[in-house]
């Protein structure tokens, strides 16, 4: 078991074959009375069940697991060590199906020769041929597909079929079907399945082998990811520096980090200078200076300064374990498109079962005289082996999973698979404006000053404010800093709540605040209007009205373009802040949007997306504790990677790059998501819907091609592989599309 919560928990699964064994695992754990919703993903071999109020069971879950065939993998493996499992499960794949080939050559090229030139086998050489083939195929089916035969038989003891009891019974009986008519004394050129048999299992062995390569390509997200922490830290203690694994490091810990080496926790920097490479997070490719005092994140790439961290965050609470962790659940998720695959899969294997008997009764009864037998035979043996759940199994799952893998790698965390599948929907689009739409930082845009002053209007002013916390006075203190302005010093500075302050700058008396408080300390203002009496910061000196200067917080470069390829999308963006309606307006007209609610607070804001809801499926991007509401209350909540923590937790979509063009990005890597999706279930109901009446022999009275066995085989291992290979598209979505 990999994780475990209050109220859910995650299983590592061994053995699922198809999409049926994932269905019928699914359907045996819902029957356990304290458990919820449970969802077994086949291409990621996981199992995540949700307790109900009764109280979780978690070694009844691993018994049902073990009853249904299936093993409990080792729990919290590294990223090292799931590569190496992953390795040695492709190499035993691999293996396997070149020995079966090896097998299933030699018979297949006899029974070639044999229907071209019969007349080269003469009557002493058949017992020969007929041993070789019987032990050259029983090779094959006993032991390469001893995983399947023996899969197939606990399948059909637990009266529950899925592929392998298809596959492995079609094998058998082909196998021993040979050996009885040989045995009865037909030649073998005559009755014998023995390369049917052996082909069977050598391609789907080798279909099982490419299947599982590109899903494990398809999965290669995740292990980048993980990767970027290492297993163990050097931790400060009382007899000096102690190498220890990460999982024992605990927060108030002091962590060396070395040039070059990748940072292991979050945390801040005590001692050194540096720079690091935090792309991973930013998406930016210039390293970032740090300092003592500044923060880091795990994962992030140290430069050429030794570092001193103090610990912060380690575990479930570390940013890096945080993505991983909303990347994993989003992979095990479903969303609606596939629950028809789903229901199709539980039942799939019993009804082709059905099928493939029908139809060799039907050749019973309508075969070629002397030949109704062997045509029986070989048209059920190819319907029984060319049904695929597999790649209707494969369609969703493993889309999601390359998508989600995808979105991780662009700085995207879905929440779970049903959120693209509602993001590739959207209709209207809410923005906050603070932090969202603009940068969420003050910025000093425009002054004028009525009198020179010793360095200026701003340093004079600067000089009172640069002990204040306030945004605006931050904002003043770094306009003036960054025009080389010489900043004095102030005495007396009294701050008038909601109003302004007052100081003494020199022997000059300073006054500033709103437009009215100064009114009422006696300075006669300029004529303005009213807007700009509300967004001007207005300046006295010694009581004379000395100019005025206007702090904004400005509007993200990328917010135009993202705003108009959202309209040239069809999506209809609207602003709603609590802010005053002209400050709000100013930010919608540079953005371009034209719809905008003003003055409105966080419950209004979630009764404002209730409304907007009713035009289309809603989004909401936001990313302060304000916006919480309004997220959960969209179809979907989008939190900008630089919001609050709580934005991040109500979101279904976080965008760890505080960028608003990956909106754009998670939107159209949703749509592309879904498409393939749908895609893959095209091909899967496509390829069965003329596969299987084309191996039922519907050509036969035509005169035309029926595929024996052997290319049933190959066209059910091709079949699942196109799926996969569909899906891999995702892994070359690029940012911009």
């Amino acid at each position: 078991m990999n994780r475990n919560s209050a109220s859910a928990s995650e299983w590592s699964i061994k053995g699922m074959h198809c999409a049926g064994c994932a269905a019928r695992l699914e359907a045996s754990l819902k029957k356990l009375p304290c458990v919820g919703e449970v969802s077994v993903n086949f291409a990621t071999a996981r199992a995540l069940v949700h307790w109900s109020v009764e109280g979780p069971a978690i070694r009844k879950v691993e018994e049902i697991i073990a009853a249904e065939g299936f093993e409990v993998r080792p729990p919290s493996l590294t990223p090292a060590e799931v590569q190496a499992a992953q390795s040695l499960e492709l190499a035993t794949a691999r293996g396997r199906w070149m020995w079966a080939f090896v097998g299933f050559l030699p018979v297949a090229l006899a029974a070639m020769v044999t229907h071209m030139r019969p007349d080269l086998w003469a009557a002493s050489q058949l017992p020969v041929r007929a041993w070789a083939e019987m032990f050259l195929s029983g090779g094959v089916v006993f032991w390469a597909g001893r995983g399947i035969l023996k899969s197939a038989w606990n399948g059909i003891r637990r009266r529950a079929p899925d592929m392998d009891v298809l596959i492995g019974s079609g094998a058998f009986l082909a196998w021993a079907g040979s050996v009885w008519e040989w045995a009865s004394g037909a030649h073998p050129h005559e009755g014998s399945y023995f390369e049917a048999a052996a082909g069977v299992i050598a391609f789907s062995l080798f279909g099982r082998w490419l299947e599982l390569r590109n899903r494990v390509k398809a999965g290669e997200a995740i292990l980048t990811l993980a990767e970027l922490q290492p297993g163990t830290v050097r931790v400060e203690e009382a007899g000096g520096i102690r190498e220890v694994p990460l999982g024992n490091v605990t927060p108030g810990m002091c962590v060396r980090v070395a040039p070059g080496e990748r940072i292991p926790v979050d945390g801040s920097v005590l001692e050194g200078n540096t720079t690091v490479d935090e792309s991973w997070v930013t998406g930016e490719s210039a390293s970032v200076v740090k300092e003592p005092g500044e923060r880091v994140t795990g994962g992030t790439l140290n430069g050429d300064g030794a570092l001193r961290v103090r610990v912060e965050a380690v575990g479930e609470t570390a940013f890096l374990q945080q993505v991983l962790q909303i990347v994993l659940d989003a992979q095990s998720g479903k969303p609606q498109v596939q629950r028809l695959a789903d229901r199709v899969a539980v039942q799939f294997s019993l009804w082709v079962v059905l099928a493939a008997f029908g139809i060799a009764c039907v050749w019973l009864l309508v075969g070629p005289e002397g030949g109704r037998v062997q045509a029986a035979f070989w048209h059920g043996l190819a319907v029984l082996v060319v049904a695929c759940p597999c790649a209707l199994g494969l369609a969703t799952p493993l889309a999601i999973l390359a998508g989600t893998g995808r979105g991780a790698q662009l700085g995207i965390l879905f929440r779970n698979g049903s959120v693209l599948e509602t993001l590739s929907k959207v209709r209207v689009v809410a923005f906050d404006k603070t932090g969202t739409l603009t940068q969420g930082r003050l910025e000093v845009v425009e002054w004028w000053e009525r009198k020179s002053f010793e360095g200026g209007l701003l340093a004079i002013v600067a000089a009172a404010e640069k002990q204040s916390a306030h945004p605006a006075a931050l904002a003043v203190v770094r306009a003036a800093a960054d025009l080389g302005r010489v900043v004095g010093e102030a005495h007396a500075v009294e701050a008038v709540p909601g109003r302004g302050l007052k100081a003494l700058v020199g022997d000059e008396a300073l006054l500033v605040g709103e437009a009215r408080w100064l009114e009422t300390c006696g300075v006669v203002l300029p004529e303005a209007t009213q807007a700009q009496r509300l967004e001007r910061i207005w300046v006295a000196v010694d009581g004379e009205f000395s100019g005025w200067f206007r702090v904004a917080d400005q509007v993200r470069k990328e917010a135009a373009e993202v705003i108009r390829e959202l309209k040239r999308r069809g999506v209809e963006p609207v602003l709603i802040s609590g802010d005053h309606e002209i400050v709000a307006r100013e930010v919608a007209n540079q953005a371009g949007i034209k719809r905008v609610y003003a003055g409105v607070r966080p419950d209004g804001k979630r009764e404002l997306i209730r409304e907007l809801k009713r035009g289309g499926v809603t989004a909401m991007v936001g990313d302060g504790v304000n916006d919480t509401p309004a997220l959960a209350e969209s179809d979907v909540g989008v939190a900008m990677g630089g919001g609050t923590a709580a934005a991040r937790q109500t979101a279904d979509v976080t965008l760890i790059r505080d960028d608003l063009r990956s909106f754009l990005d998670a939107i159209e890597l949703s749509r592309m998501t879904l498409s393939v999706i749908r895609e893959n279930l095209g091909l899967s109901f496509g390829y069965n819907a003329l596969a299987i009446p084309l191996a039922a022999g519907a050509l036969a009275a035509f005169g035309g091609w029926v595929p024996g066995p052997v290319a049933a085989s190959a066209a059910m291992a091709l079949s699942s592989v196109s799926v996969v290979l569909n899906s891999l598209r995702l892994r070359s979505f690029a940012r911009g599309r």
